[in-house]
């Protein structure tokens, strides 16, 4: 009987050590990677100085700023629109190697550089 309740435990062990489900589990991706930035008063407060991607990988730049103004992405021709306090993003496919630069206009403030490299 010992060996049978033995058994039993060690499979339900087993099982339950490889379900998968955890509170802690990161949600699965979505395929596009986010990056999270802030600007006051003209300067970047949050988020990486440098942003490197793959070609072909999904990005999403979420910028927050103080003031109104146009996120841009130079060498892709991206822009949004920028409301002070609301996260304004821009989303693309990251198929042009280089480096390119991450501004807002009207301040110009560098938000970051985005390295595309295959």
């Amino acid at each position: 009987m010992r060996r049978i309740c033995g058994i039993a435990v060690a499979t339900l062990l087993a099982v339950t050590g490889c379900s998968g489900s955890t509170d802690t589990e990161p949600a699965p991706s979505t395929g596009t990677r986010t990056v999270k930035f802030s600007v006051a008063e003209g300067k970047r407060t949050a988020g990486p100085e440098e942003v490197a991607v793959r070609t072909g990988e999904n990005v999403a730049l979420e910028v927050t700023s103080d003031q109104p103004d146009e996120l841009h992405v130079h060498g892709y021709d991206k822009a949004a629109q920028l409301t002070p306090g609301v996260p304004g993003t821009v989303t693309f496919t990251a198929n042009i190697d280089g480096i390119f630069e991450v501004e807002l206009h009207k301040s110009g403030a560098a938000v970051t550089k985005l390295r595309v490299s295959g």
